[in-house]
């Protein structure tokens, strides 16, 4: 029978530090890609923190990092506009929580493997579009009435298929590498179902040969 390896939960002295350093490569990162629009690093820290430290961690990551960069952001800050900053911390929260809950389904998976390539980014379209449409909302409220979210939606989809291309870009080409770079650094080797299984056949049938030559020995001394 195949053995799964507990998930890695970070103690709760490291947290704050973990969640302290995504947070600010995610500001950063974004703030320098500020001059392309709806292009941002805060969904993609947010996923990679959750995926290999667990939802609590992403999520407080796209939380924190998106309220840090919607305060001060070039454009204006959120601040005056409450409505809307919540909506953009609970959508940058979902990235962090949804990345925690892709690791038991992807535990059997290398990080760089197609299926988990495949998964990120599929995922990754499905945040940003969620993230759009409840942002859209919180643009709109109290202002324009919520009948017109269509019309309004419908008007920002440029911004929308860039942002969401971009961010399929970052989490399947780009999240795998980086996620087996911190688990190597962790001392975690990624190993996959297929290749636990290949081993374990090997070694049962090696002990199996091996009781057989000397079951053979003791009847044929």
């Amino acid at each position: 029978m195949l053995t799964v390896k507990p998930l890695y939960k970070p103690p709760r002295s490291m947290r704050a530090t973990l969640i302290g350093m995504f947070t600010a490569a995610a500001v950063a990162g974004t703030f320098a890609l500020s001059p392309l629009p709806n292009v941002e690093i805060i969904t993609f820290m947010a996923f990679i923190a959750g995926f290999l430290f667990g939802s609590r961690v992403g999520g407080l990551v796209g939380a924190f990092s998106m309220f840090l960069f919607s305060a001060i952001s070039p454009y204006g800050s959120g601040l005056g506009y409450p409505f809307l900053l919540a909506t953009q911390i609970v959508g940058m929260s979902v990235a962090g929580v949804v990345g925690g809950l892709l690791r038991r389904p992807l535990q059997g998976f290398k990080s760089t493997s197609f299926w988990a390539r495949y998964l990120f980014g599929v995922v990754g379209a499905a945040v940003t579009i969620f993230y759009d449409i409840i942002t859209t909302i919180g643009f709109m409220y109290p202002v324009i009435p919520l009948s017109n979210f269509l019309s309004v939606f419908i008007a920002g989809i440029p911004f929308t298929v860039v942002h969401v291309t971009s961010n399929v870009i970052l989490l399947a080409f780009v999240a795998p590498p980086v996620v087996k770079s911190v688990k190597t650094m962790m001392g975690e080797v990624e190993v996959s179902s297929e290749e636990v299984y290949r081993v374990k056949s090997t070694a049962e049938l090696e002990h199996g040969e091996a009781e057989g030559h000397e079951r053979a020995t003791r009847m044929h001394p």
